[in-house]
């Protein structure tokens, strides 16, 4: 019996590792063709959540990374290393404090407060009084807002697209049904189930919901989870993956410019024909020059009064459905990402090549479509900002391994 008892406790320790034993392990990574900076890393780690707080500490320079596990896998934020540079890493676990990246439901409504190191970053509304959840405000440094307060708040101008809340996620024609605007005869989401953690590298809310015609029938399911990072407030992190299933039958995605897979809506005051410095990776700069361009990202910064010049990324993955996404951009101040709206986008890339004529996507029932993006919070211009580092580092980020 004692030996039966002593093998199957070894087996289930075998198979059930503690955190405890992630104290001491050690990592290496390496870095990718450009320098990195305070990038977000991940690898897989087959244990339970932490009952404490992980850092993974450089064992030349003592510097503690934040880290986070979670969901199978370990993210830690790496401040710094140099293209093609080694580092030898390892975990430490301490005893539990408060959260870096904390998030705190309101007791007044359904409503996700996420605060960074002690400062609102953003807050997740998801409640039946609006049409579809969305994030509001988006802070940068010093809590100054990037995006628009109106229609959620009374004192911003100018009113109008009064479906155009902060950040957000739509499209217009869902098999038919518009899940962009939010007049009447048009579609809803509806959040089924809102969940939510904390963390040192990053807390995430994971919402499963359902996108539905005017009447309430479902069109689509989708599922989003949002990601956000400690990384220094002058250029903060906000991940969004979203999945479309085809749960009731097959969905057309159909072709209209109406539509952000991952949408803004920027600050007024930086917006305008005079105001707005929209650039992409191509270098081209202003609406006209980039509206429905294919491209991996597209940034929208502007002179932001008695604070200076902001900005907003949207890195588009490269493994998304039709990469390089196109990009629905006003200087008025909208920003998304769409890969559908080919027929109303830029005849200079359908005569290149660089796009078809038409846009629609059929998704089979039952199968699913996964779309990820990096939203970046920057202090400065675009180049002040190193966005195409920051885009290197989120598409081919320092890869880890464990020793």
């Amino acid at each position: 019996m004692k030996h039966w008892f002593s093998l199957a406790l070894a087996a289930a320790l075998a198979a059930l590792p503690a955190v405890a034993q992630l104290d001491g392990k050690a990592l290496t990574v390496k870095g990718g063709k450009t320098d990195a900076a305070n990038a977000p890393v991940t690898l897989e780690h087959s244990g339970p959540a932490a009952d404490g707080k992980i850092t993974v500490v450089d064992k030349a320079s003592k510097v503690a990374c934040p880290a986070t596990l979670h969901d199978g896998k370990l993210t830690f934020i790496l401040d710094e290393l140099k293209a093609g540079a080694e580092k030898e890493l390892v975990v430490k676990v301490e005893k539990a404090d408060t959260p870096r990246v904390l998030l705190t439901p309101k007791t007044d409504g359904k409503i996700i407060d996420v605060t960074v190191d002690g400062k609102l970053l953003t807050a997740y509304y998801y409640g039946a009084d609006w049409k579809k959840p969305f994030l509001w405000p988006i802070n940068s440094e010093g809590g100054v807002t990037l995006t628009r307060n109106y229609p959620m708040s009374g004192d911003d101008k100018p009113k109008d697209h009064p479906h155009h809340k902060s950040m957000w996620s739509a499209y217009g024609d869902v098999n038919e049904a518009d899940c962009w605007m939010e007049e009447e005869g048009s579609g809803f989401q509806k959040a089924q189930d809102v969940s939510f953690g904390s963390g040192d590298a990053y807390g995430w809310i994971l919402s499963k919901d359902l996108w539905t015609d005017k009447d309430g029938k479902t069109v689509v399911g989708e599922e989003r989870e949002y990601r956000f990072y400690a990384v220094p407030e002058k250029g903060r992190f906000i991940d969004e993956r979203i999945v479309f299933t085809a749960t009731e039958g097959d969905v057309k995605f159909g072709d209209t410019k109406e539509g952000g897979i991952v949408a803004v809506r920027m600050r007024g005051d930086i917006s305008g024909p005079a105001k707005a410095k929209i650039t992409n990776a191509l270098g081209d700069k202003g609406e006209k020059t980039l509206w429905g361009k294919p491209s991996p990202w597209c940034d929208f910064s502007g002179d932001v009064p008695n604070a200076g010049m902001r900005g907003l990324t949207i890195f588009d993955n490269p493994a998304n459905l039709r990469h390089p996404t196109s990009w629905h951009v006003r200087d008025y101040g909208l920003m998304g990402a769409n890969c559908f709206g080919y027929s109303h986008f830029s005849k200079e890339a359908y005569n290149k090549g660089l796009i078809p004529e038409n846009g629609d996507y059929l998704l089979k029932k039952g199968e699913s479509v996964t779309f990820n993006y990096r939203v970046y919070i920057h202090v400065g211009s675009a180049d002040d900002a190193r966005v195409a580092d920051r885009y290197a580092d989120y598409a081919t980020p320092p890869a880890a391994s464990w020793k």
